[in-house]
């Protein structure tokens, strides 16, 4: 009985960063994933293949907001950083890497900088907005329940968006799994998995 892992990549990022104060590295990824199976009673062997999806980071040029200076976000450390993980985890066995777009936006006024005067390029940061994952993950459950890859999905989210997908993976008799790391999510998401485990991210083995 062939288990798919699916991992919304910046959920989980943002979810390991506010929990342990530091990026996460693809070794985190990869125990993580194999806790997953072990939450739900899954052996390694049940497993088909564990999609990670993310964003290269953006490489788009811009000016500060305020000096008016150039501003390369390739010459960055998060730029380098987020490369370095994607390909990592490419590296991994019985990875898949599904990359969307990460497109710049502007720049938007850090809350701690609310009711600073004057201001300065550091209390400003980049708007950020993914392109293309959402898609790739829906099309990706709708490909495994239709040509039947895998029995179960364990769906790593906290995004309600992706419920339609999810009932058409149910509906074509996957069971999903559904894990929130204990984020606030809306009735209708939990609502239509078949198990839902809301355990924080510190529950699980990852470090």
């Amino acid at each position: 009985m062939d288990t798919s892992i699916l991992i919304d990549g910046a959920f989980l990022r943002k979810k390991f960063h506010a929990a342990f104060k530091k990026d996460i590295t693809a070794e985190n990824i990869r125990l993580f994933s194999l806790d997953l199976l072990k939450k739900f009673n899954l052996q390694q062997n049940d497993l088909h293949r564990m999609y990670y999806y993310d964003c290269e980071p953006c490489t788009a040029k811009t000016s500060t907001p305020v000096t008016n200076r150039a501003f390369l976000f390739e010459k960055t450390p998060q730029y380098a950083n987020g490369m370095k993980l994607l390909s990592d985890i490419k590296k991994l066995d019985f990875f898949a890497v599904r990359e969307g777009t990460l497109q710049f936006s502007g720049w938007k006024l850090r809350k701690s900088a609310y009711n600073k005067q004057p201001l300065t390029d550091d209390d400003f940061e980049p708007e950020l907005r993914q392109k293309g994952v959402d898609i790739k993950i829906g099309l990706d459950l709708a490909w495994i329940s239709y040509n039947h890859i895998a029995e179960r999905v364990i769906f790593v989210t906290g995004d309600s968006d992706f419920v339609p997908a999810i009932k058409t993976a149910r509906r074509n008799g996957i069971f999903v799994y559904l894990v929130t790391l204990n984020h606030m999510v809306r009735g209708e998401l939990p609502d239509n998995c078949d198990v839902c485990n809301n355990d924080g991210i510190k529950n699980f083995n990852m470090i």
